[in-house]
C-alpha cells in the first residue's frame, strides 16, 4: 500500500486523512474528499460537545413534576396556566420533559400542544405562540424543548394539551419544568399556577412542581472543568449547636427577585448533593440586621434530600443590603451533622447580586470570612446562567443528532471506500504483476507469428522453385525418353532417363509432404489420417492395402513435432514394406487404448531382414522416432509370415491442448 500511496500526485499525499488509522482507509480517504469533509464536520462538531452543557438525567424521589390526563372527556382537553405576576416581553419558553416512571412506555411529552399569551386572565386577548402542525411532536429524549416567544408582553401563558398519550387514561401527558424567559431572566419560577386535568399525587405530581426550578437534568453547570477545587461551603456541626448563618454583603440596596441555592457536593457522597433540611432568608439594611425582614424560605415542608437540582426560593418585595441565610438543622449523615451550601445567587431583574461578594459564616458567636459560597464554581465546574444552561442542552441535543447522522453516513460512506481501495490494490497489484507476464507472452505470439510467416514463406518457396524445378526435371526426362525411344536410341539412355523421371516426381512428392508438415492449419488427427490415405495411395499403387481409424479424438489438434513425426514414421513404413517386404495386402490402424494413442502397421510379406546385432537394421529410424515422441514401438515379425510395427503414445504427449488429451 506504501508503493500506491508513493504513485500519487503530491496534492493528494499530502491531504488529511480523516481518523483513519489503517492504510487502506487513508488511502480510500485520499480517493473521497466528501468522506474527509464529512469526518472533518464530525470531528468539530464533538469539539463543540466538549464546551457545552453535559446532559445527564439524574431522576428524581419527589416533586417531580405535573401530570395530566382525559379525567372527564367532557371537561375538554388537559390545559396549564400561569400568572406571571406582570407582565413580560417574551423570549423564550423551554418545556422540559418529565422522568419515565416506573410503568410509563413513553416519557409522556405531548405529542401536540398549543401554547397562547394574555394579558387578561380569561385569555379574550389571547395569542398563539406555538402550535403543533404537521406531525406529531418527537419524543426530546430528555431534552428540553425550546419555544422561541414573539417578544410582545404578556402576563398569562396557557398551553393547552392537544394529543397525548394513552397510559391508563386517554390523553396522558407529563412535564418536569416550565420555564419562560423575559430579556434572558427567568419569570416563571414561583409563579401561581392553574390547571385542568390534573393527576395529583402529592409530593410527586403537582401542579406547583411545573414551576419549582427541579428538574432531572441535574446543576446548571457547563461542559469544561476547571482548574479550581472550589465546592462551597461545609461546616460539621455538634449536635446540640446545630444553628449557623451565612451573611453575605450585597454591596449596595436592592430588592430580591428570587434565590438559587445550591447544594454541595459531598466528596464521600457519589449522588445528591447536601443542604439544610430548612432555610429562612432574610435581609437587613444594616450589619447587625436590626428590623431585619424575613423574605423567603422553604415553608413547612423540608428541602428534598434528593438534591441534584438547585434550590430556588421566592422573595418578597423589600430592600436591603446584608442577606443572612439561617439553618436551625443541620443535614444529617451517619452521626455527622453537616452544615453545607455550595453556592448562592441573589437575582435582582437580571444580576447576580451576590456574585464575588464578601460572605461570613456565623457559628456559635464565632465568624469565618469564605469566598467559596459567590465565586460561581460548583463540583469543579462553573456554574451557568439557567438561560445559557437551557440553551447549551438544546444546542446538544441538536449538534449530537447530526453527529448521528453524519457518524452513520460517513462509516457506510468510509466502508463502501475502503472496500473499493481494497479491489483497487488487488487490481493494481494484479496488473503489476501481468502486464509484465502479458508483455512476454505478446512477444512470444508476435515471435510465434513471424514463424508461421518464415514457414509459410519456406512452404511457399519449396513449392514454386523446387517443385516447378522438380516438375520441369521430370517432364524433360520424360520428353528426352520419348524422343530416344522415337529414334531408336541406346536403351540404357532411355531407361536412365525413365530413372530420372520417377526419381523426380518421388521427390515432388516427398517435398509436398514436408509442405503439409509445415502447414499449421491442418493439424488434427482427423487431417493426419486423410494424408496418410494420400500417402498409401501413391506408395502402395501395386499393393492391396486398408487403413482404419477407430479414434475419438479426430478433432483434436496435434503438435508440430508429433504431426511430424507420427507422419514420418509411417511413411518410413510403407517404404519398407514397398521396397523389402514383397507383400501383397497391407493393413493400417489408428486407435486409442487408455490413455495412449496406437498407430499399427501390418503386412504379409516376407517379414525383416535382421543385421549382426540382436536389433532389427531395418527398424532403427522407427525406433529413433518412437524414443523422440517417448512412445514404445513394437515389432512382430517371423520369416516369410508377414510383419506388425505397433508405435504406442500418450496422447498428452501429441495433443496441443493438453485438457482435450485427458477426456
Amino acid at each position: 500500500m506504501s508503493c500506491l500511496t508513493s504513485l500519487l500526485p503530491d496534492s493528494l499525499a499530502a491531504a488529511p486523512s480523516g481518523p483513519a488509522t489503517n492504510p487502506i482507509g487513508r488511502v480510500a480517504r485520499l480517493f473521497n474528499r466528501t468522506l474527509v469533509r464529512d469526518e472533518d464536520q464530525i470531528i468539530w462538531l464533538k469539539s463543540r460537545l466538549v464546551d457545552l452543557a453535559v446532559f445527564a438525567e439524574i431522576p428524581l424521589n419527589e416533586q417531580v413534576g405535573w401530570r395530566c390526563g382525559l379525567i372527564d372527556p367532557e371537561a375538554g382537553r388537559p390545559w396549564l396556566a400561569l400568572d406571571l405576576g406582570r407582565e413580560f416581553p417574551l423570549d423564550q419558553i423551554f418545556l422540559i420533559p418529565a422522568q419515565r416512571q416506573a410503568g410509563d412506555p413513553l416519557d409522556l411529552f405531548p405529542r401536540r400542544f398549543t401554547i397562547q399569551a394574555a394579558s387578561q386572565p380569561d385569555f379574550s386577548d389571547a395569542r398563539t405562540i406555538h402550535r403543533t402542525t404537521g406531525r406529531s411532536q418527537p419524543s426530546p429524549a430528555g431534552y428540553p424543548v425550546r419555544i422561541n416567544g414573539d417578544e410582545l408582553p404578556a402576563r398569562h401563558i396557557r398551553i393547552t394539551f392537544d394529543e397525548g398519550h394513552a397510559c391508563g387514561l386517554r390523553g396522558v401527558c407529563a412535564l418536569s419544568e416550565i420555564f419562560v424567559f423575559s430579556n434572558q431572566h427567568p419569570v416563571s419560577l414561583g409563579a401561581k399556577v392553574t390547571t385542568g386535568q390534573s393527576v395529583n399525587i402529592p409530593g410527586v405530581w403537582e401542579s406547583s412542581f411545573v414551576v419549582d426550578g427541579r428538574t432531572p437534568l441535574g446543576l446548571w453547570e457547563g461542559g469544561i472543568a476547571t482548574l479550581t477545587e472550589s465546592r462551597g461551603h461545609c461546616l460539621e456541626v455538634p449536635a446540640d449547636q446545630q444553628n449557623v448563618e451565612w451573611i453575605i454583603d450585597l454591596g449596595k440596596q436592592a430588592r430580591i427577585d428570587h434565590l438559587i441555592l445550591f447544594p454541595y457536593a459531598l466528596p464521600e457522597l457519589s449522588g445528591p448533593g447536601v443542604m439544610p433540611p430548612r432555610l429562612k432568608v432574610e435581609i437587613a439594611s444594616n450589619p447587625e440586621f436590626d428590623g431585619s425582614a424575613c423574605i423567603a424560605s422553604n415553608g413547612a415542608r423540608d428541602i428534598p434530600i434528593d438534591l441534584t437540582t438547585p434550590v430556588i426560593l421566592s422573595a418578597e418585595p423589600v430592600e436591603g443590603r446584608y442577606l443572612r441565610i439561617l439553618s436551625e438543622r443541620a443535614w444529617q449523615l451517619g452521626n455527622r451533622h453537616l452544615q453545607s451550601i455550595g453556592e448562592v445567587e441573589a437575582w435582582s431583574d437580571d444580576i447576580n447580586l451576590a456574585a464575588g461578594q464578601p460572605v461570613t459564616v456565623r457559628h456559635a458567636g464565632l465568624d469565618l470570612p469564605i469566598q467559596e459560597l459567590t465565586d460561581g464554581f460548583g463540583s469543579g465546574k462553573q456554574i451557568l446562567p439557567i438561560f445559557s444552561w437551557l440553551n447549551q442542552l438544546v444546542e446538544r441535543a441538536t449538534l449530537e443528532k447530526e453527529v448521528a447522522c453524519l457518524t452513520a453516513s460517513a462509516g457506510k460512506m468510509a466502508a463502501e471506500s475502503e472496500l473499493n481501495t481494497t479491489w483497487g490494490a488487488a487490481i493494481a497489484l494484479g496488473l503489476t504483476f501481468l502486464i509484465p507476464v502479458a508483455i512476454v507472452e505478446r512477444r512470444r505470439l508476435v515471435s510465434r507469428t513471424h514463424l508461421d510467416k518464415l514457414r509459410k514463406r519456406i512452404a511457399s518457396d519449396l513449392h514454386d522453385d523446387i517443385g516447378s524445378n522438380l516438375g520441369s526435371i521430370s517432364l524433360i526426362a520424360r520428353s528426352a525418353k520419348r524422343d530416344l525411344e522415337r529414334l531408336h536410341g541406346p536403351e540404357g539412355i532411355a531407361s536412365d532417363l525413365g530413372e530420372m523421371e520417377t526419381i523426380a516426381r518421388e521427390s515432388s512428392l516427398a517435398m509436398r509432404d514436408i509442405v503439409w508438415l509445415l502447414e499449421r492449419r491442418q493439424d488434427t488427427i482427423g487431417d493426419l489420417i486423410q494424408r496418410m490415405r494420400d500417402c498409401a495411395a501413391r506408395l502402395l499403387r501395386e499393393i492391396e492395402y486398408s487403413l482404419v481409424c477407430r479414434s475419438s479424438k479426430t478433432a483434436a489438434k496435434l503438435t508440430l513435432d508429433a504431426k511430424r513425426h507420427l507422419f514420418l514414421f509411417y511413411k518410413e513404413a510403407l517404404h519398407n514394406i514397398v521396397k523389402h517386404s514383397r507383400a501383397t495386402n497391407v493393413t493400417v490402424k489408428l486407435y486409442d487404448s487408455k490413455d495412449k494413442l496406437v498407430l499399427e502397421v501390418s503386412d504379409n510379406g516376407i517379414g525383416l531382414p535382421r543385421g549382426e546385432g540382436e536389433e532389427m537394421t531395418a527398424v532403427k529410424k522407427l525406433s529413433d522416432r518412437a524414443r523422440v515422441l517417448e512412445g514404445s514401438l513394437e515389432v512382430e515379425s517371423t520369416p516369410g509370415k508377414g510383419t506388425t510395427l505397433r508405435l504406442s503414445v500418450k496422447r498428452i504427449n501429441l495433443m496441443a491442448n493438453k485438457k482435450t488429451s485427458h477426456e
